[in-house]
């Protein structure tokens, strides 16, 4: 697949993990899955929405950056060029999933968080990087858990029209 089309992708998650419908997605997610694991299961519950949703708006687009070393900027200073498949976009989103799975990617996020691009402009920086050190781990697995491919069909389409068939 082309440049142009791994750009149109990354955009098109980043896009569709910062609406409202999938942040609602993912709040309802990390209340069922991750809230029961922490210390104190009634205040991750109430804390937890407004939490998230100002970690995801900087989280999703910060890791789905299409001009980032680790999406589309190998496929890029390639330049190859041919058509695409749903598959082949699926295969694609797993790839990006299995990355921000690594270890690696994990640590790397929640130091980025952490640090000053998040906590440090909170009014607790202590607090909110011992909540991200918790959160992130438990978070992403189990946000990643259960693919939809309804959501995977509209990510591919809204990158690349008609790459995948109505579901």
């Amino acid at each position: 697949w082309t440049c142009e089309d791994c750009t149109a992708v990354v955009n098109s998650i980043s896009a569709y993990l910062t609406s409202e419908e999938s942040l609602a997605k993912q709040v309802d997610i990390l209340l069922a899955e991750v809230c029961p694991q922490t210390e104190n299961p009634d205040g991750c519950v109430e804390g937890l929405p407004e939490f998230w949703n100002s970690i995801a708006v900087l989280l999703w687009p910060g890791y789905y950056t299409a001009e980032a070393d680790w999406m589309c900027a190998p496929l890029c200073a390639a330049r190859s060029v041919r058509e695409i498949t749903c598959d082949e976009c699926f295969e694609g989103l797993k790839r990006g999933v299995d990355q921000l799975l690594l270890e690696s990617t994990i640590q790397g996020i929640v130091e980025a968080l952490s640090g000053e691009a998040f906590c440090g402009n909170s009014e607790e920086p202590e607090r909110c990087a011992a909540a991200i050190e918790v959160l992130i781990p438990l978070a992403l697995p189990a946000l990643t858990a259960n693919p939809d491919p309804e959501a995977g069909a509209l990510i591919c389409n809204n990158a690349i029209p008609g790459t995948c068939p109505a579901l």
